[in-house]
């Protein structure tokens, strides 16, 4: 048995001695060490000592991907060697830091994440990830700082990364606190995040659904049923549709929970102009009406998401751009019916999901 316990990982310049040490059985001891450089040249090195251990000093002098076979009795092992015309200047990496992090991070509540990227040049795009898999931002170096506005859906600890590349990067750990409104995250249903390359959405205004997809699970369900349930909607968007993700952005529950979707920042696949968030009633709503505790989630999420996007009347009509009807006078809370040649989200009007009574509620809490 031979073995080579070290050897040059760095590339070694052209006449810089180096060292290759290694240990073989101690039956070998007193023998010489064979070499053989780049298989065509062969000279012998040291013999093996008392205890089986060896060590070659050597000098390349020509540049290259070089080899070195070392040899003891029948036994052999390569070396690969990067041998360099001249030492390689250190480069001066760039460094990316945190700022001081904001006070008081809450979920459901959007904030400002900044730090520095020194050395880096101007528009130089970063990555902002969260918890070694989730991409959350790609923020551009302005003036050797770096910022991203975020949210999170759920609370607790979260390691946040910006990264610059393999080499440079930096960590910090962000406590996250529950929000007054709880959604569950879309980690509790699936291990996918939406792909990345999906485009990102300043949402504009929200499209009110129903998923359509019988039966309706009643108010008393368990989370075990309606976590099934937002699997076989991603299973029908994904595999039925061909969609990259789910369509909605959120799905309301007959229970009145809230489940995140499609990522909030990317956008959905659910009103064909697909300009603002879509939340969907889970159910058929074309006769039944919604339960009360969906129209209070309802309520409560079209609050919190109108104060975060800068919606101050849900009420007011606005010209509104639509796949079926061309600019429409509608309010920045709509129905999917109100753009798209559908009967979603039920009846006319919005009868059944309560859709004018949400919009008025939730201008109050403005």
């Amino acid at each position: 048995m031979i073995k080579v316990l070290q050897a040059p990982i760095d590339p070694v310049v052209v006449r810089q001695k180096f060292s290759i040490v290694g240990t073989t059985s101690p039956e070998n001891a007193g023998k010489a060490i064979g070499l053989t450089i780049d298989d065509q040249i062969k000279t012998s090195g040291p013999v093996v000592g008392a205890d089986g251990a060896w060590r070659v000093e050597f000098v390349f002098l020509q540049p290259g991907n070089r080899q070195l076979e070392v040899a003891i009795a029948n036994e052999s092992v390569d070396v690969p060697i990067e041998v360099v015309a001249e030492a390689v200047k250190p480069i001066i990496s760039p460094r990316l830091r945190f700022a001081p992090l904001p006070q008081n991070v809450r979920a459901e509540e959007a904030f400002i994440l900044r730090g520095f990227a020194d050395s880096y040049q101007e528009g130089d795009q970063l990555i902002l990830r969260a918890d070694k898999t989730i991409e959350l931002a790609r923020p551009r170096v302005q003036a050797g700082q770096w910022q991203a506005s975020l949210l999170f859906h759920g609370s607790g600890k979260r390691l946040i990364e910006i990264i610059g590349s393999d080499q440079d990067r930096a960590q910090t750990t962000l406590e996250v606190q529950p929000a007054a409104l709880q959604v569950l995250p879309r980690s509790i249903w699936t291990s996918k995040p939406t792909p990345s390359d999906v485009a990102n959405l300043q949402p504009r205004r929200i499209t009110m659904h129903h998923t359509f997809v019988s039966p309706t699970l009643a108010p008393s369900a368990n989370q075990s049923q309606e976590i099934q349930r937002m699997r076989q909607l991603w299973q029908s968007h994904v595999g039925g549709n061909g969609w990259s993700d789910i369509g909605y952005h959120y799905v309301i529950m007959p229970s009145g929970r809230i489940y995140e979707a499609r990522f909030e920042r990317k956008r959905g696949a659910h009103d064909v102009i697909n300009d603002g968030l879509g939340i969907a009633f889970d159910g058929v709503y074309t006769s039944a009406t919604i339960s009360p505790a969906q129209f209070q989630s309802a309520v409560a999420l079209c609050t919190t998401l109108c104060k975060r996007y800068g919606i101050d009347d849900p009420v007011k009509l606005v010209p509104t751009p639509t796949n079926a009807f061309g600019i429409r006078q509608l309010p920045r809370i709509c129905a999917h019916r109100d753009r798209v040649q559908t009967e979603c989200p039920g009846s006319g009007g919005g009868r059944t999901i309560r859709l004018e009574e949400i919009r008025q509620a939730v201008r109050q809490r403005l």
